[in-house]
Order: structure tokens, then C-alpha cells, then sequence
């Protein structure tokens, strides 16, 4: 048997799940659970997330586009593809092609700062 270390993501997800939403319900259950958050949390960061879409249905294709208000800069760029109880998705690498395109695309269409 694998050690928690030895397994892909994959495989430890579902555990880290549980455990994560095990947190959950004692912050919300937390005479503060503000207080509680804050101990429990690293950090909350805000992103704005922007869809494009350009078909809906099946199938349907969209980008989104994730931004940090605050640095004023794109975080990430997924494509996703869905048909009907099935769905894919691929993220965009960081200056690859794609991402200058589609930075160029949101800054001038979408954004417009």
C-alpha cells in the first residue's frame, strides 16, 4: 500500500476533501467562527473570473478568465469543453500563444482598463 506521499493527487483528493470540510463544519459551528476561520486559514484571496462563452448546449466552449483586481493581472486562463454529462477542461500555459492571444483579447475586449 501507497504512503499518502507516494500517491498522486488523484488519489489523495477525495480524503483531503473530507478532512478540509471536516474544518468546515467546526468554523461554522465556532462561537466565533471568524476567530475560528482565521486560525484555521492561511490566506483568502479574491479573484474576479470572467466567462466567455461562445456556445451553449451541446456542445458548449468557454474561456475563463481568472484576475486579481488588486495586482491588476490575469491569474489564469481555462478552456472548457461540455457535452451533455461530460465535460473537459485545459488550462492555458502562462506565455504560451495561447495566453498572449487571449491576454491581448481580454485586455482589449473584455477588461477595456
Amino acid at each position: 500500500m501507497k504512503e499518502d506521499r507516494q500517491k498522486t493527487c488523484e488519489e489523495r483528493i477525495d480524503k483531503g476533501l473530507k478532512d478540509r470540510m471536516k474544518d468546515v463544519r467546526e468554523i461554522v459551528g465556532a462561537e466565533d467562527p471568524v476567530e475560528e476561520l482565521n486560525e484555521k486559514a492561511l490566506a483568502l484571496s479574491k479573484y474576479e473570473v470572467y466567462k466567455l462563452e461562445f456556445s451553449w448546449g451541446g456542445p458548449q466552449d468557454c474561456f475563463e478568465f481568472e484576475y486579481d483586481p488588486e495586482s491588476k493581472t490575469l491569474v489564469r486562463i481555462t478552456y472548457h469543453f461540455l457535452d451533455w454529462f461530460d465535460g473537459a477542461e485545459r488550462t492555458i500555459k502562462e506565455n504560451s500563444e495561447e495566453w498572449k492571444l487571449l491576454e491581448e483579447l481580454f485586455n482589449l475586449c473584455i477588461l477595456m482598463e
